[in-house]
């Protein structure tokens, strides 16, 4: 007797505004009857409220899932399988499953370490593309990220090597800063490049932070920052 599994949907909800999920985000969310989302300190599922802003999630089957915010590699491995088990039990019964992201599930994304697992493990398992922050931080700040033949650089700025990161031609997009906000501030302005500076804390929501100027910006680690260096 053939089985037939569910299918594990990465949807990408966007930075925060919900107006920046895509049509086929939209109606991926409305079609499955299970909605994974990522659960971070407090209780909180930003991605959820996020998407809640969109899609009409009355009758969903809402499951949190628990991603360790650590460095240690045997509990981040442990959390990961977990987070991949509670999907796969619906999966097994057939049910779709929507996991929410926020940005895009291709970029620094929560999603990839359960696609990853689940695919190994024989499921299907589709991507849905959307918005990520650093484009929507471009667009709030009113400029563009490149023009032609301009090269656009990626970091997390939580580890990268900031220094070596800044010397690169063209932009430089830092993301993920957190608790590294105060060495990537002194990193920015080491490298004379201070007022070529813009960024966005938690773009898209009811708190978002617009710093057109370095020195507006804050160093709380529950802002989502992300840093535009143009030259």
């Amino acid at each position: 007797m053939s089985t037939t599994y569910g299918t594990l949907y990465g949807v990408s909800v966007g930075p925060g505004d919900p107006e920046l999920l895509t049509l086929k985000a939209v109606r991926i969310i409305k079609a499955c009857p299970v909605i994974a989302t990522p659960k971070t300190t407090g209780e909180k599922t930003l991605a959820l409220d996020i998407a809640a802003g969109a899609v009409d999630l009355s009758g969903k089957e809402i499951l949190p899932l628990d991603f360790p915010m650590t460095r240690d590699h045997a509990t981040l491995r442990a959390g990961h399988r977990a987070a991949a088990d509670a999907v796969a039990a619906h999966l097994k019964a057939g049910r779709d499953v929507a996991l929410l992201n926020l940005g895009d599930v291709s970029v620094y994304s929560t999603f990839a370490y359960v696609k990853n697992l689940l695919e190994e493990d024989g499921f299907p398992v589709v991507m849905i593309p959307g918005v990520t922050s650093f484009c929507a931080v471009a667009a709030t700040l009113g400029q563009s990220l490149t023009t032609m033949h301009q090269p656009v650089h990626i970091f997390p700025a939580s580890s990268g090597p900031t220094d070596e990161a800044l010397k690169l031609k063209g932009t430089k997009v830092l993301m993920k800063t957190g608790r590294s906000m105060p060495e990537v501030r002194a990193a920015i302005e080491a490298a004379g490049l201070k007022e070529k500076t813009g960024l966005v804390q938690n773009c898209g929501l009811p708190n978002e932070q617009v710093c057109h100027n370095l020195d507006d910006a804050s160093d709380d680690i529950s802002y989502f920052t992300t840093i535009i260096v143009k030259e």
